[in-house]
């Protein structure tokens, strides 16, 4: 990303070609988080009763309950274990959609999500990016709030 890193260090660089490096990456985006909304995702409850199946996006797709589980548990029970069900496979999918995006984030120099996160919640205002034009703009915002 040879503009964008010219942007970051201040330089001019070239715009026109800035803009399409970001759109290559929006597309690039959108393409990744289509192919996670396609995945099918199961999540099972604790006692294995129940299986949830779940789309990338997190939509419940269909449920099967163990025959057993429908005469031995009562309705609090059955619940729970759905609930459990439910929140194993949307909780698989947070992982997936977290490693696709720590695969998408790394940049060239090696920073990751972890990286951009710390800077955005807090650490950012004491130690600024070397060389980052922004800088002292972003740090009086956080400072006035």
């Amino acid at each position: 990303m040879k503009n964008t890193a010219a942007f970051n260090d201040g330089r001019e660089g070239d715009v026109a070609g800035l803009v399409r490096e970001v759109q290559g990456r929006v597309g690039a985006l959108a393409d990744l988080l289509h192919g996670l909304s396609e995945e099918v995702i199961e999540g099972t409850d604790a006692t294995g009763a129940v299986v949830a199946r779940v789309n990338g996006a997190g939509h419940l797709l269909g449920l099967s309950i163990d025959p057993r589980a429908m005469r031995d548990l009562d309705h609090v029970a059955m619940s729970a274990a759905i609930r459990g069900a439910i929140g194993a496979a949307r909780s698989e999918t947070g992982e997936r959609l977290a490693m696709a995006m720590e695969g998408f984030t790394a940049d060239s120099t090696g920073d990751s999500t972890a990286d951009i996160t710390r800077d955005i919640t807090g650490d950012f205002a004491d130690s600024p990016s070397p060389g980052d034009p922004l800088a002292p703009y972003v740090q009086a915002l956080l400072r006035e709030g």
